[in-house]
């Protein structure tokens, strides 16, 4: 079952390569993100295929199916050469499963430490997807590295993935000389979802009296906010790769939204996600609203007349939708530009990307930290697109491997 399943998967996507539209001229290395696309796209459809099979929410067994078949690519290819020497160990932290890994050199200080969060949208991947990239940093910083294997959705709503990931740090903490970690030199990062993960247990970590501070928080490329589906980065996102393609269009981000905040697909929820009619028209003229996510707080070069068009008008928006919803909206866990204070949150290193829907949260959040004091270095690739820092062991981008470069020499400088 598994070799079929995986040349059926291999002949779906070259089939899908050949079909594929041709992505964005100034795209950095067009033709392996086609590639990369064409192997997702077989993946969903994989698991479009599979869901008819079961029995449940067909949208969320898509899901579900769809990263079966991403996993049993991902978490089974080779990954010793990208942490030459590194040792593996698995754990249980307060309930959730982790891959530790030690760098070889070994010392009598204690080493620094880095907890790292997958992305996927929190509905693909697991830790074993990004076991390449966890090695790298473990070898490269020389720290003791931490890879958070939370429970995905749509098993695993709001507030669960978040729990699991302050559960899995705070006990890290209180343990880390176990491992040989100083407790004072711990550094929590990951990408798009990861991100998200990382901004949000920054802020609890510092309300948590009982554990020292984070020293750093990376945030690459991170997903911070399911408010506005309307910035100009979304809109020139459709204008770059259409109203359905690319890894994060707005009907992905949405399903991804949908399922982190109420655990289902259906396509009543995703809809309202598309359509931005989720927020009711008083909240987004309300001056929170204004003064976190107003497009206005952008640059002027994000908001480029060729392809935005303004953000959604004021009285649009369902308010009984939202006064069903907004407890979780508004909870500083799910949305963290929402955090009342954010003095004292651990240094911030901040990446976005030029072909990216999630370039002007991203922007936004940076500046938010900016604002309350904290040393915040945010570096922008006008070339790079979401998925170019880690999709998968067996397929590394140059671009990729130059974001890793550069956020790695900042965490050896800082940490």
């Amino acid at each position: 079952m598994g070799k079929f399943l995986i040349f059926s998967i291999l002949a779906t996507a070259f089939l899908a390569y050949l079909l594929n539209p041709a992505v964005p001229a100034g795209l950095e290395e067009r033709l392996k993100y086609r590639f990369r696309v064409a192997i997702f796209n077989a993946f969903h459809l994989w698991g479009e295929l599979s869901s008819m099979l079961s029995s449940g929410e067909r949208a969320n067994n898509i899901v579900m199916s769809t990263n079966n078949a991403f996993c049993l690519f991902a978490d089974h290819y080779p990954t010793d050469h990208f942490g030459p020497g590194v040792i593996t160990t698995e754990a249980i932290f307060n309930g959730t499963r982790v891959l530790i890994y030690q760098p070889p050199v070994t010392s009598d200080q204690l080493l620094p430490g880095f907890v790292y969060f997958h992305g996927g949208g929190i509905a693909y991947a697991t830790a074993r997807s990004f076991e390449g990239l966890a090695k790298k940093i473990a070898f490269q910083v020389n720290a003791a590295v931490v890879n958070v294997d939370y429970d995905n959705t749509p098993k695993n709503k709001f507030p669960g993935p978040v729990n699991q990931a302050f559960a899995a740090v705070k006990w890290f903490m209180t343990h880390a000389e176990e491992y040989g970690v100083d407790p004072n030199r711990i550094a929590v990062g990951g990408d798009s979802a990861g991100g998200y993960f990382s901004s949000v247990t920054s802020y609890l970590v510092r309300e948590d009296d009982s554990i020292p501070n984070l020293k750093l928080q990376i945030l690459i490329y991170p997903w911070t906010q399911c408010l506005d589906l309307n910035f100009p980065s979304y809109q020139k996102y459709t204008m770059d790769f259409g109203p359905n393609e690319g890894l994060v269009c707005r009907p992905a981000m949405a399903e991804f939204c949908s399922l982190h905040a109420f655990g289902s697909a259906r396509q009543d929820l995703v809809r309202k996600f598309i359509e931005n009619k989720h927020v009711s028209p008083s909240f987004r003229q309300s001056a929170l609203y204004r003064k976190t996510l107003g497009h206005e707080l952008l640059p002027a070069a994000y908001r480029d007349s060729s392809y935005y068009k303004g953000a959604s008008p004021p009285d649009e928006g369902d308010g009984d939708f939202w006064n069903e919803s907004k407890q979780i909206f508004l909870d500083p866990r799910f949305t963290p530009h929402f955090i009342k204070n954010m003095t004292g949150l651990p240094t911030a290193y901040v990446m976005t990307a030029g072909y990216d829907t999630l370039r002007d949260e991203g922007y936004l959040y940076a500046q938010q930290l900016k604002k309350a004091g904290v040393d915040v270095t945010l570096v922008h690739y006008e070339r790079a697109w979401h998925g170019v820092h880690w999709m998968s062991p067996d397929l590394v981008f140059r671009l990729g491997e130059k974001i890793h470069n550069d956020f790695l020499n900042f965490v050896k400088e800082r940490l």
